[in-house]
């Protein structure tokens, strides 16, 4: 675990619960987030922010400080971040920053982490960057939180390996990840064929089905979707349910997938805290291979606190 170093890239209110968590744990950090500060975290909940941090441009607009402004309107997402994270745990090196925009970053710099776990990308990026990973037996998460909801979904690479809990300081012998299947393999495959013994009859769980619309929305229209264009996502989703084998109300009608769009990015402070608890126990046990890891997706219900792991095969 000293050795270990996870990369975070575009902080959310979840992987920033994740890495606090963590870097308190003495697990060293970096993060690649280019993007402008403080306009992505505007309404993000963080708790490496004060809300009057994020708050500074617009403070040095209403009182002319054109230095101020100049300064902010250059600074990065992991730049605004840095500080803070080393001010958590000074025992810790330095955090490491990468200001370029995620796309542009090539797959070798990932490859040189044990573990990356990445907010607000869309899943064609996201299967970049795990397939860098994993060819370097490193492991991936990606995470998004949407209003009461939450979803992650792990890539711990084929050959990753762990021990089973089997009593009081008991261990099991070492045990390889079974079923695998890598991201880009997840996201092949249909959402009429996610099933288990609890969704056996063609339906998949619906915080899975609501996390790929918004991630296929994401894919056409390169944003997540918003109030503004609720009208929009509705006819997407639609299409895209369809095209899944499921028919087009399977996630309700129009005014539950405009609820959908409404708080398609909208992250609550609550729900980051506690998918963010879970995923940063869920880090450790595959940087430690004590304990079974969750594979290969979780889903948290905030409306009644349960978190539960799911097998997509």
């Amino acid at each position: 675990m000293s050795s270990a170093k996870v990369l975070y890239v575009n902080v959310s209110g979840v992987s920033s619960e994740v890495m606090k968590n963590l870097i308190l744990a003495g697990i060293r950090g970096a993060i690649a987030d280019g993007r402008p500060y403080p306009d992505a975290l505007a309404e993000t909940p963080t708790s490496f922010l004060s809300p009057h941090e994020r708050t500074l441009l617009d403070s040095a607009e209403e009182t002319g400080d054109e230095p101020q402004k100049k300064r902010l309107k250059k600074m990065s997402v992991a730049k605004a971040m840095q500080p803070h994270v080393l001010e958590l745990n000074p025992l810790l090196e330095e955090c490491e920053i990468n200001e370029e925009d995620i796309s542009s970053i090539p797959a070798e710099y990932f490859a040189k982490f044990d573990i990356v776990i990445a907010s607000n990308i869309g899943l064609d990026e996201a299967i970049r960057i795990s397939k860098a990973t994993a060819a370097a037996d490193g492991k991936f998460y990606l995470v998004h939180s949407f209003g009461f909801y939450a979803c992650a979904m792990i890539d711990l690479g084929e050959q990753h390996t762990f021990r089973r809990e089997t009593g009081k300081d008991k261990l099991s012998d070492v045990t390889k990840i079974d079923p695998y299947t890598s991201l880009e393999k997840m996201a092949s495959i249909k959402l009429i064929d996610a099933k288990d013994r609890w969704h056996k009859h063609g339906n998949p769980p619906k915080i899975f089905a609501k996390y790929r619309t918004l991630l296929n929305y994401y894919e056409k229209k390169q944003i997540f979707p918003s109030e503004d264009c609720a009208e929009d996502f509705v006819i997407a989703a639609k299409q895209f349910l369809k095209e899944q084998g499921l028919d087009d109300d399977f996630l309700g009608g129009d005014d539950e997938l405009k609820q959908l769009a409404n708080t398609g990015n909208a992250e609550v402070a609550p729900v980051c805290a506690a998918i963010g608890g879970v995923i940063g126990n869920e880090v450790l046990k595959a940087i430690s291979g004590k304990g079974e890891p969750a594979n290969n997706l979780l889903l948290f219900n905030g409306t009644d606190g349960g978190c539960s792991a799911f097998t997509l095969k």
